[in-house]
């Protein structure tokens, strides 16, 4: 593990206001060590390894915490979405950071007269670099996206609605996985929006339209800051 990465934030609030109240003190604990090994792996979590190391194989445990969404799991990896967000805000500030080290020694060579071959490269290649990541944009906008890709605007607003009362992120990698799951359900993206705002559901997994079409009760989902 980093020596950048000792902890990760936690937030009491979150804690006494989420789903993982509705949990027994077992469950609890089961979520903090899960916590914990995800933050050591940076993210990387097989459900198979998660199984077998905290829950002895026993799978009621692990799925309870995923119904109640207060893990993920998308192909079999799991997912805690406030992990992964203070994750993706380390990652960025170290690329700025590895960006002006670049950039240092860049303005040393410069000043010591350094002219040779392999320097001249390097330099070209750094402002390629440098112009790629001004053409990147650096807001990424939920509603947007859903916008750009054909959901209708009402649907969206109505959703992301939703989303707020449940204290779900509208991150990046958040409409990444709802895309993920829309494309494997074989749906149109209007058509999982409509559903979502009627079933107050804040995410989606294809998995989910089985159950609607058995017409078993379904646990709506209620996440609320990832655990």
């Amino acid at each position: 593990m980093a020596k950048e990465l000792p902890y990760f934030k936690f937030e009491p609030n979150a804690w006494d206001n989420g789903n993982i109240q509705m949990c027994s003190k077992e469950l609890k604990g089961l979520f903090i060590d899960l916590c914990s090994i995800y933050w050591s792996r940076l993210g990387e979590l097989p459900y198979a390894l998660a199984l077998q190391k905290h829950c002895n194989g026993d799978s009621i445990a692990l799925q309870s915490l995923i119904d109640l969404d207060i893990l993920g799991l998308i192909d079999g990896q799991i997912i805690i979405d406030f992990l992964d967000e203070q994750l993706n805000e380390f990652q960025q500030t170290s690329d700025k950071r590895r960006a002006a080290a670049n950039k240092r020694w860049s303005d040393n060579a410069s000043a010591m007269q350094v002219h040779s071959k392999s320097n001249a490269i390097r330099e070209e290649k750094r402002r390629e670099e440098e112009i790629k990541e001004d053409n990147i944009p650096t807001r990424f906008s939920f509603r947007k996206s859903l916008c750009e890709l054909g959901g209708d605007v009402k649907l969206v607003d109505e959703w992301l609605k939703v989303r707020k009362a449940k204290k779900a992120v509208n991150t990046e990698t958040a409409y990444n996985k709802f895309i993920n799951q829309v494309d494997k359900s074989n749906k149109q993206l209007n058509d999982i929006l409509k559903i979502c705002v009627e079933k107050s559901w804040s995410g989606f997994e294809a998995i989910y339209l089985d159950n609607l079409n058995k017409e078993q009760p379904k646990r709506t989902k209620a996440p609320s800051y990832g655990y």
